[in-house]
């Protein structure tokens, strides 16, 4: 890899670790009550409702439990999320990362699902002194309005870990999987979205950086059949109203134009988003 290159990889590598919302020290503590979610957190949310809104995640759920008689036998109807890449933006606990999922977990019971079960996994997820990695925990009772809520945390690759079940939807926030070695994110991507055939709902700070991620996906999963773009790169209505600054000349992490400019897009967390599944 040319030195130029390989410095600008190293440097995507450090912005998009500097542009994850940190919590509080202490806030990672056992004990410490839940974080009110800030403006990335907020987006989280609603780019997760969103989603499932538009692929149908959870009437989906809800008619295959009708279809093989799981709802019938009182058996919990459960969807599973995913969020891959994750880190301490989607919380230290469960209680913090619950904060993200009530309008989803109301979506999901008004569509006749019991039980959204979220599994958190990435290299950097961390939880605090009161919690285990890969121990599932209850972040919420089922009521009337909302689905009851389970998460469990683990740290390391998708790809490397022993996962049960098949995720009905799978989420990797601000991933920046265009600057990366392939094989950091490409077997995960594999994984999830052939042979899981779970949809990928991949987010970026930029529109140009969305397109750049669409191209490094594209080209990894060049060789598999019947893989399409729910929707390719697009400006997501639900991104961060906060404005994240990059603190240093943007021209080493903003890909150029056809004039060779460097690009000035505002970067927000989840500007825009595109989801990649196989049919």
């Amino acid at each position: 890899m040319p030195r130029v290159v390989r410095a600008v990889v190293e440097s995507i590598r450090r912005i998009h670790r500097s542009m994850r919302p940190s919590i509080a020290r202490g806030a990672v503590r056992g004990g410490a009550p839940a974080r009110a979610m800030d403006a990335g957190a907020t987006s989280r949310a609603r780019t997760m409702l969103d989603a499932c809104e538009r692929l149908g995640t959870f009437a989906g759920v809800a008619g295959d439990a009708r279809a093989d008689g799981t709802a019938r036998d009182g058996r919990d109807v459960v969807a599973d999320v995913v969020i891959l890449g994750a880190d301490r933006a989607e919380g230290t606990s469960p209680r913090e990362t619950a904060t993200m999922f009530a309008s989803v977990r109301a979506r999901a019971r008004a569509c006749g699902v019991d039980t959204v079960r979220v599994l958190c996994v990435g290299p950097n997820v961390r939880v605090g002194e009161a919690y285990e990695l890969g121990r599932e925990y209850d972040a919420g009772e089922r009521t009337r309005d909302e689905a009851a809520l389970r998460v469990e945390f683990r740290a390391g690759l998708y790809h490397e870990e022993t996962v049960e079940r098949t995720a009905d939807v799978a989420f990797a926030f601000n991933a920046g999987v265009w600057g990366y070695d392939p094989s950091d994110w490409h077997p995960t991507i594999e994984r999830v979205v052939v042979r899981e055939r779970t949809p990928l709902v991949l987010t970026s700070y930029s529109l140009r950086e969305a397109e750049s991620d669409e191209d490094a996906m594209r080209a990894s999963l060049s060789g598999f059949e019947n893989v399409m773009w729910e929707w390719e790169a697009e400006k997501n209505a639900s991104c961060s109203s906060e404005v994240r600054e990059l603190g240093f000349d943007r021209t080493e992490y903003m890909k150029k134009d056809a004039s060779g400019e460097s690009s000035q897009d505002v970067l927000r967390e989840n500007f825009a988003w595109q989801c990649v599944a196989v049919y």
